[in-house]
């Protein structure tokens, strides 16, 4: 963590002990809020958790992921290609706690910790003001944004971690007037892009807008300096460039939710074009009023404002739905009156360095709106929510430093107390209503259901499981322990209809135990595993079976052993 180092010898001089002890006990409220009851809470665990932990798995006993590849860059589960990162750091939890929940949301959860620090630094190397960063730091560790992503194996978390201290060094290295915070932000920023896609076009793009906004005061520097930091954005770019398009997996998940490769938006062009055809209207202005510029350009703007909607910010929450919690939006609405205060005062302001927040604001969302695929999506804008709780912590604290006295302690008693019942209120939902609410998306049971499996493996002759639950596989290696040797010597088969691996076979019905595929094989203990939908039938009662239910009281799986 040499960027924290050298961001904390900065700040040393500036800060006494009494900010440090402040930090250290927002460090470990944020240490709790992450790590409290972190294997059982969100209850279930989904596809891309499994993937993650069990590749991980792979590589410590391996060398090579679920695809038999060796160190890889990026692991392929679906054909999205995802970035490794998270998977390496996952290698030493697995390593000393064994391949588990807590182990793979370990690295999350601790990022999502020593996050606090990079915010604090980059709040007072921008404002000069410890109490606008100690309060940028609290509400980044209350956020409900930071907390859901922290304990849920969330690679865009220790990527946010990288691209925050990375733009604290950039801004570090212009104020100190020293090329090596440049070389230590572009390091930073540059090990963002090995955890996530997004940062790949969000911090070139930040990059360049922020040396575009430094030409005023150009002059000021050094030949050095300015070199310096025009070197460090090349290199970053070109290494986000090289990692997209010159290597092999940089564009997979792109390319599946992209608008330009969206179905839909060609659906809707070609309706526009039929229906002009109709009414005969001329070719020509058809072509001018319905084409791709025109329709790409509507689909990229309505997506990027649902980024600023406050069903999203406020009430909702985005999508995927495993992330969200139930009446809760990824912001509290006490921020709300801040956030248009905070934003006020940087566009009045006449510092160069208090635009950057705004410009990063604006420039977030642009990656997630040119995906079609789950809009508004946390995970892909998560780069603007930060830079949110800041202008929040800067709107407060010019109100109670504009009205000081009693009127600002009035101020102060009012968001105390609002804050604390909407952080309230989150924790109630969080920790005890998304237990028991629609948590089949983050498949709980599973874990019951394959520990039974897990029992009479050896006693098995086969297991025959629905897919209707989605693509599973990830689940089965992860919970079984599955023998990565083994499995990469299969061909590393995935849930191929039909066939598995191992004694599993992965059928394409619902409720394989009256719907099944003839191809595949029922032979003397077979263990079939139905949907919870599926309803009972007649002759079930003379079966051995077995209902799991989950938490709410509905039924997540039927186990049917057949011994003929």
């Amino acid at each position: 963590m040499l960027d924290l180092l050298m961001l904390g010898r900065i700040q040393l001089s500036k800060n006494n002990l009494k900010t440090w002890l402040i930090l250290g006990i927002i460090l470990l409220f944020a240490s709790f809020l992450r790590l409290y009851d972190l294997g059982s809470v969100p209850l279930g665990f989904h596809i891309d958790e499994a993937s993650l932990g069990y590749n991980a798995y792979s590589l410590l006993l391996t060398g090579k992921d679920e695809n038999n590849n060796s160190l890889p860059l990026y692991i392929d589960m679906f054909g999205d290609n995802r970035p490794s990162g998270y998977h390496y750091l996952t290698i030493l939890p697995i390593k000393i706690l064994g391949l588990n929940e807590f182990a793979t949301r370990l690295p999350g959860a601790l990022f999502g910790i020593l996050m606090i620090l990079p915010i604090y630094f980059f709040s007072q190397l921008l404002f000069k003001n410890k109490r606008v960063s100690l309060l940028a730091a609290i509400l980044v560790t209350m956020a409900p944004w930071s907390i859901v992503l922290s304990r849920a194996s969330a690679e865009t978390i220790v990527s946010l971690f990288w691209i925050i201290s990375g733009f604290a060094l950039v801004i570090a290295g212009i104020q100190k007037r020293s090329p090596i915070y440049f070389f230590a932000g572009a390091i930073s920023l540059s090990l963002s892009f090995f955890f996530y896609h997004t940062p790949r076009v969000f911090v070139p793009l930040l990059f360049l807008c922020f040396i575009l906004f430094l030409f005023p005061v150009w002059g000021k520097f050094s030949k050095n300096v300015k070199m310096s930091l025009i070197f460090s954005f090349l290199v970053v770019s070109l290494i986000s460039f090289s990692l997209v398009f010159l290597i092999k997996g940089g564009t997979g998940r792109f390319s599946q939710v992209n608008i330009f490769n969206a179905p839909g938006t060609q659906l809707i062009l070609d309706e526009q074009i039929r229906e002009d055809g109709n009414q005969n209207i001329s070719q020509l202005i058809t072509r001018f009023t319905h084409n791709k510029i025109t329709n790409y350009s509507i689909a990229f703007v309505s997506n990027y404002l649902e980024y600023f909607s406050g069903q999203f910010l406020f009430i909702q929450g985005g999508w995927p739905n495993w992330y969200k919690v139930p009446g809760m939006g990824l912001l509290y609405l006490v921020e709300l009156p801040f956030i248009i205060v905070g934003i006020f005062y940087l566009l009045l302001s006449k510092d160069i360095f208090h635009k950057l927040p705004l410009v990063w604001l604006l420039i977030a969302p642009v990656v997630a709106a040119i995906t079609v695929d789950d809009v508004p999506n946390l995970q892909r804008a998560i780069v603007m929510f930060p830079i949110i709780g800041l202008i929040v912590a800067l709107g407060f604290v010019k109100i109670i430093e504009k009205y000081p006295g009693k009127l600002s302690k009035l101020f102060i008693a009012i968001f105390a107390i609002f804050l604390l019942y909407n952080f309230s209120y989150f924790l109630h939902q969080y920790f005890i209503q998304t237990q028991v609410h629609r948590n089949w998306y983050r498949y709980e049971g599973f874990d019951k259901m394959m520990k039974i499996v897990k029992d009479n493996y050896l006693n098995t002759n086969g297991i025959i499981i629905s897919k209707s639950f989605g693509g599973i596989y990830p689940l089965v290696l992860f919970y079984m322990q599955y023998d990565p040797v083994q499995y990469q010597k299969e061909g590393s088969p995935k849930d191929k209809p039909g066939k598995g691996f191992g004694k599993f076979y992965f059928a394409n019905s619902e409720c394989p135990s009256y719907n099944l595929d003839p191809s595949i094989p029922i032979a003397k203990n077979t263990i079939i595993i139905d949907s919870g939908n599926c309803k009972d039938y007649k002759g079930l009662n003379l079966l051995k079976h077995t209902n799991l239910y989950r938490k709410d009281g509905t039924r997540a799986f039927r186990i049917i052993y057949v011994s003929i």
